[in-house]
């Protein structure tokens, strides 16, 4: 695991009785302004062997010379991607380490795809970068992926301006999402949570599709997604950041590092301001809540000591939204939803430095979250107080060909819920262990198998969640994966669904079950050059399939169903991805994907609703001569998609739409000025409350959005940096 679990092989180098010469040089890593910093105690190895040494503090090492040529050197250290290299013959070599966000290895010539498929990983992974976030507004996690064709984002209802995640076809409550593969959006965070991480903050996002490690938790159904925040070694000395947009939103970050000393440091503040009464469709609501954020996160990172590592992270956060009907309106509605969320997590990493390969590391995170939601005569109010420990031993078999991964996890989480006068409470307590065994067969295989078994206090059941990926390598530049994986989850309908509190429906909640899925699928990854320019192309293919699901039924006009399935319930999704450069610095990205989703619904096989079966999105970026000018637009197609019998909508189906986006940039010698517009075809839904002039109405209902509810938005903002 990237950055938590402590790869600690500080080598013993092997004596010979005889004479030999030795390989020697530096390990450095490479900062933006090209000059290079030394990395103490990075391990450097012969592959397959137990022979190597440690750098020194100015990062130099000398290593005895293999049996024979050729051999692979890899050298890792905590937070960088493990490098390999192919030694023919003796000589001095200088390496350059990347930081372990960067999943891929990068060969630059002249430029940095901003969006990377690796060849190299066992799972299909997508890493996206500051370069990417950077091409749209990205003010927070959920606009993180307007400018990507993996991950879905829509409009949850039209009344509290909270957006919500799909992939492979399925909403984001299926997505296990981690921040730093720690627990981040999940429980009472998942209707607003992914409004709770600033864009600003996000160094970079991989995107994990299907079955992933067994290591990072049981929830993953459809797949991870994982953000990487800033870390002290990367960041900017000082970051600030200012936005705003036509509607009259501010925000404003603030982020400090601290990079020298044994504690290392950063500082991240957001303050998102927004309180004007937007009513452009004149429907007497308004179209935007009135928002309120402060939101603050202090990392604290120890690296004084060769035997071990320590990471701390404290996170505070306070949001109000306000919304409903306009001021003096006839028949009043209002939108009051309120959060407050306090967090602790660390990570502390053991070393074993006489034992190449093996290493031990202890996951911690501590959450209380309070929340208040409230949707005309709906009320909803929520706490959550969790606790998670993941404890990981790491070691090889053999040789480091061979990598065993074990460890033991423990979830806790104590839930005091009330909707309209009735308590739900429960308490959740799982405790799981897990196993992995990855292996490399030279350059052309890797395998990872794992299973984890967790046992779940409420079903007093032990789950046994088996997965497996592998890749094949052809040629170096092509990919092929398989992956296969059970997961599960612990739904809170709630807030998951707390969108269709904004409606008259009558609730209905039997007892449920946890829910479980099979994950199947397949993916090839082909990098190729064609007229001297480098290009990409991604397919794959998964199926979802639940042996148990929640079924939320809005079916029925007025009603909100809870049950669990009674029949067959899967999402097959498909996706083609091509990215090439035309011309100097001029790239274009393709991608087009068919989501098709049934479930049953009180015994009748039926198209999810509000699912569209056919995307596809187009990308352009183009930059000029080092990157003073940058100039983005993004073309999105959305299918159309089954809307829900209601008396006010005379239509099955939607109809199809486009989404178009743009920006451009001009970066100066320590800041960057920018100018951008969303939805600038200002495409919106037609009547996106039904029955807004008489919310009292039994027909009221805010929750059926298949389209954007805001017209066109011009925005603007200032980036400055200090290195």
């Amino acid at each position: 695991m990237k950055n938590i679990i402590i790869i600690a092989m500080m080598l013993v180098a092997t004596i010979n009785l005889k004479a030999q010469n030795h390989i020697k040089g530096r390990v450095v890593e490479q900062l933006e302004d090209s000059s290079e910093t030394s990395i103490l105690g990075a391990n450097v190895y012969w592959e397959g062997t137990t022979i190597g040494v440690a750098t020194d503090e100015q990062g130099f090492y000398q290593i005895p010379e293999p049996e024979s040529y050729p051999a692979t050197l890899v050298v890792s250290f905590v937070g960088y991607q493990i490098y390999t290299k192919i030694i023919k013959k003796w000589n001095h070599y200088h390496i350059i380490l990347t930081p372990s966000i960067q999943q891929d290895e990068v060969k630059i010539k002249g430029k940095v795809n901003t969006t990377k498929f690796s060849t190299i990983n066992t799972i299909n992974m997508q890493t996206l970068t500051t370069g990417e976030l950077e091409k749209a507004a990205c003010c927070n996690l959920s606009e993180s992926f307007s400018t990507n064709a993996t991950v879905d984002v829509t409009f949850t209802d039209a009344v509290s301006g909270a957006k919500q995640i799909q992939m492979l076809g399925l909403d984001g409550i299926y997505t296990q999402i981690t921040q730093e593969n720690m627990p981040l959006i999940r429980g009472i965070s998942s209707a607003y949570g992914l409004s709770y991480v600033p864009g600003t903050w996000i160094e970079s996002i991989q995107i994990i599709k299907g079955a992933g490690s067994v290591i990072n938790g049981f929830e993953s159904l459809t797949g991870q997604i994982n953000l990487e925040y800033y870390k002290p070694e990367t960041a900017p000395k000082l970051f600030w950041n200012m936005y705003t947009n036509s509607e009259g939103k501010i925000e404003n970050n603030l982020q400090f590092a601290k990079n020298n000393g044994n504690w290392k440091s950063n500082l991240f503040t957001h303050v998102s301001y927004f309180d004007r009464e937007v009513d452009n469709n004149r429907d007497r609501f308004l179209d935007m809540p009135k928002v309120k954020q402060f939101n603050v996160l202090n990392r604290w990172k120890y690296v004084g000591s060769k035997d071990f590592r320590i990471q701390i992270i404290v996170r505070g956060l306070v949001e109000d939204r306000v919304g409903g009907t306009i001021e003096n309106a006839a028949i009043p509605y209002v939108v009051d939803i309120h959060n407050d969320l306090l967090e602790f997590t660390s990570k502390t990493g053991m070393l074993q430095q006489n034992s190449p390969g093996k290493s031990m590391g202890l996951q911690t995170s501590f959450r209380r979250h309070n929340q208040t939601v409230i949707f005309g005569k709906n009320d909803y109010r929520g706490l959550q107080e969790s606790a998670y420990l993941n404890f990981i031993r790491q070691t090889y078999l053999g040789n480091t060909n061979h990598i065993l991964k074990y460890g033991i996890s423990y979830y806790a989480d104590r839930y005091t819920e009330n909707l309209n006068g009735t308590d739900y409470n429960r308490t959740d307590l799982m405790t799981g262990i897990f196993s992995e065994y990855s292996y490399k067969w030279r350059e052309s295989f890797n395998l990872v198998a794992g299973i984890r078994a967790d046992y779940y206090n409420n079903t007093e059941e032990m789950n046994y969640l088996p997965r497996l990926n592998m890749k094949y390598n052809p040629t170096e530049q092509t990919a092929i994966r398989l992956s296969a994986g059970r997961a599960f989850r612990v739904a809170n309908v709630f807030v998951e669904n707390a969108s269709f509190l904004a409606s008259k429906r009558q609730i209905t909640i039997g007892n449920l079950n946890p829910e479980m899925a099979w994950n199947y699928g397949t993916n090839i990854t082909h990098k190729f050059r064609m007229f001297g320019r480098e290009g990409t192309i991604n397919a794959d293919a998964y199926r979802t399939v639940f042996e148990n699901q929640i079924v939320v039924d809005v079916e029925n006009q007025g009603e909100l169903s809870f049950y669990n399935l009674d029949g067959e319930s899967y999402a097959n999704s498909m996706q083609f991805d091509l990215a090439y450069e035309l011309f100097d610095r001029f790239d274009i990205k393709l991608a087009y994907k068919i989501n098709d989703v049934h479930t049953t619904y009180n015994g009748e096989d039926k198209v999810a609703p509000l699912t569209p079966k056919n995307r596809a999105l187009v990308n352009m970026a183009y930059a000029t001569n080092f990157d003073k000018w940058k100039f983005d637009v993004t073309w999105n197609y959305i299918g159309k998609s089954r809307i829900p019998t209601h008396q006010l909508i005379n239509k099955e189906f939607s109809t199809s739409f486009y989404l178009i986006n743009a920006q451009m940039t001009k970066k100066f010698r320590k800041f960057d000025v920018y100018l951008g517009g969303e939805n600038l075809l200002s495409e919106i839904q037609e009547n996106p409350i039904l029955m807004a002039n008489n919310p009292s109405d039994e027909l009221f209902d805010a929750s059926l959005i298949y389209a954007p509810v805001m017209g066109r938005v011009i925005y603007a903002g200032l980036r400055y940096k200090i290195k």
